[in-house]
Parts: C-alpha cells; sequence; structure tokens
C-alpha cells in the first residue's frame, strides 16, 4: 500500500469509523512504526468470506489509537472491496488496518488474539448442541408419528385390503336366512351394527356365512338403523365366495365392500411417511456438512 494511499481516500469523503460523518485529515508527519503482523498470524484458515475478515477488523480496534471503533463496511469501502473472497482481497484489508493504526500513531499493539476463535469454537458448539437436539427431537417425533398411524392403518386399514383380495373371488347363489341391527347408545351418540347370516352354495355343498365385508364388519358406524332392509330374511342373493377356500365368502366383494370411512385414516400415514423422508434428508445434511468441515 502507498503512503499517499489514505490521502486519496480521505479526500474522496470516506468514513473513519462508523459514526464519522467529517473525518479530519491525519498529520501524516508523525513518525511510522512498522507493525509486522501477516495474515497467518490470524487464526484463519481460507480467506473467503466477510466473516474471516472480522478477524482482522477486531485486531484492529483492539489496537486502535481512534476514540471510536471502525467496521468491516469501512475497510471494505476504502479498499474498494465489496466482497471478502479471497487471500488478496484479505490482504488489502489487513494493508489498510495497519496503515491506518500507524497514522494513528500506534507504537504498542498486541499480536492477533486466538480469542474470538475459541468464542467461535463456542459458538460452533452450541450450535452443534442445539442441532444434534432438533435432530434427536424431529427423529421422535416422525417415529411416533409414523408408528402410531400406520398401526392404526393396520388395525383397520387391514380389512379394506382385505376387502380389495376378495374381488376376484367367486360368485354364487344364496339367501339370507336372518338380519338384524344391533343398536348401542353413549355419550358419543348411538351406534348400528348390521348383522346378516346367509347360506349359499358352491361345488354342490351348503356353506354358512355372516361377512358383509371385512371393513365394514369391522366398522358398525358404517351401518344405519335400517340396514338391514337391504338383506331382509329370504332374500336371494349372490355370494362371492374364496375358491381357495369355500368356507371364506362375502356380499360386497373388492372396492363395492370397502368403508370409505377408512379412507379418513390415509392422510396420517402419508405425513408419516413425509416426515421421516424429511428427517432423512435434513440428517444427511447435517452429516455431510460435519464430514465436509472436517476434511
Amino acid at each position: 500500500m502507498s503512503d499517499n494511499f489514505w490521502e486519496t481516500k480521505l479526500s474522496e469523503g470516506a468514513s473513519t469509523g462508523n459514526g464519522d460523518k467529517n473525518p479530519k485529515k491525519l498529520d501524516l508527519s508523525k513518525q511510522k512504526v512498522k507493525i509486522n503482523v501477516k495474515l497467518e498470524d490470524f487464526p484463519v484458515g481460507y480467506w473467503d468470506s466477510d466473516n474471516d475478515a472480522i478477524h482482522i477488523v477486531q485486531w484492529y480496534n483492539d489496537n486502535r489509537m481512534a476514540v471510536e471503533e471502525k467496521s468491516l463496511d469501512f475497510f471494505k469501502h476504502n479498499t474498494g472491496i465489496k466482497l471478502v473472497t479471497s487471500k488478496a482481497e484479505a490482504q488489502k484489508i489487513l494493508d489498510l488496518a495497519i496503515q491506518t493504526m500507524q497514522q494513528e500513531g500506534v507504537t504498542v499493539w498486541r499480536p492477533p488474539s486466538h480469542e474470538f476463535e475459541e468464542e467461535s469454537n463456542n459458538t460452533i458448539q452450541l450450535n452443534n448442541i442445539e442441532t444434534f437436539r432438533g435432530l434427536i427431537g424431529g427423529w421422535v417425533f416422525a417415529g411416533i408419528w409414523f408408528t402410531i398411524s400406520f398401526l392404526i392403518l393396520f388395525l383397520i386399514g387391514g380389512p379394506a385390503i382385505a376387502d380389495l383380495g376378495t374381488a376376484d373371488w367367486n360368485a354364487t347363489d344364496g339367501v339370507i336366512t336372518s338380519s338384524e341391527v344391533y343398536t348401542s347408545t353413549d355419550g358419543e351418540g348411538t351406534t348400528y351394527c348390521l348383522w346378516v347370516d346367509y347360506e349359499y352354495t358352491y361345488d354342490g355343498k351348503t356353506y354358512n356365512g355372516d361377512v358383509v365385508s371385512y371393513s365394514k364388519d369391522n366398522s358398525c358406524d358404517s351401518w344405519s338403523g335400517n340396514a338391514d332392509d337391504d338383506y331382509p330374511e329370504g332374500k336371494e342373493i349372490t355370494v362371492y365366495v374364496n375358491p381357495d377356500n369355500p368356507y371364506e365368502a362375502v356380499l360386497e366383494p373388492g372396492l363395492s365392500g370397502v368403508d370409505l370411512g377408512v379412507c379418513c385414516i390415509l392422510p396420517f400415514p402419508l405425513i408419516g411417511v413425509l416426515l421421516v423422508v424429511m428427517m432423512l434428508k435434513n440428517t444427511f445434511g447435517v452429516v455431510s456438512s460435519k464430514f465436509n468441515k472436517s476434511g
């Protein structure tokens, strides 16, 4: 840096500090003491960000003679740097800091301190702790949601899946032998449960059945008080028989037998899957960043 750099920048009206709106020209006749400080003296591995340049600014403010501290913007403005992205730009900041200290008449100075680095490391460690706490909390929440929702889906949705498996069962003739709607009333209202008995013939043999569909038989709320009107005693019906086990039969096969109320629980397992995917992405991102930093 040339000695007239300071004079040139001051003549352009550059600020000498955060609050210096009317800077005074420094006395250049003062004897300048050599300040032998290099970038290597600072606790910075790569000079590629403004955060790195802050080390230089703090070092200057710790040793300045000026009353007011100077900001990184002051040094960037007076060196024409918009963003510190290289060692060369950091060197310009350091050169200006040294020259400014010389112009101020600094004769005694402390070398760059590593306390700032230690504070940063402590902050990083705290951030790491918070990050891992967040990951653990996220995994606990996602795990609980995922497990409970799929357990409910298995308990309630299992019969619906079984209904879909009846879509290709063989049709045969049958007759309703009896039907009735059982009711029960509690604080939540009245519950209706349809009970149907029927008889059917398959491959020359007679069998008895009582399943309308697997999901509807497991969800009494789906039946209305007059549900047995659809299956009056003596009504001839079509029965769908499991060809591998003729003792299994339903009156409503495939999708027609699925209780649509089961569909209300489907969003919850899907949300559980999304939560797990998000946690996997977040965990992968955190682990990758740690490995990149350690490398």
